[in-house]
């Protein structure tokens, strides 16, 4: 699998020909990502793509809810076999999803998504 590197504000590289691109574990790290920080009706030709943001952030008792759709979005990426862990912090101000998933590539590859609410 190959991607387009990200920059570190989360969005696409270009201008460098092959160099914009990623592949192996870094492109599915990439791809997880730009699916969790996706919206749900943001993607036109898949308005069900992504997470309910607005409504499991904006009101309470939806952590279980979260972990759902973070679920189901990691495990519907491609190149990811299975999750180990995903642990949910939520703050007044900041959301904070670190998950532990087995790919392709990698067993026990970590990262995490980082939102201000």
């Amino acid at each position: 699998m190959i991607f387009r590197n990200l920059d570190v504000d989360g969005d696409w590289i270009f201008g460098k020909g092959k160099h914009d691109y990623v592949s192996d574990s870094t492109s599915i790290a990439l791809n997880i990502r730009t699916r969790l920080l996706s919206w749900v009706g943001d993607c036109f030709f898949d308005i069900n793509a992504g997470v309910d943001w607005l409504n499991r952030l904006g009101s309470k008792n939806q952590v279980e809810l979260l972990k759902s759709d973070l679920r189901r979005v990691l495990l519907q990426s491609f190149g990811v076999t299975s999750i180990e862990e995903i642990d949910i912090v939520i703050s007044e101000r900041s959301f904070t999803a670190t998950y532990t998933i087995n790919t392709i590539y990698t067993k026990a590859y970590v990262d995490s998504i980082n939102l201000e609410i």
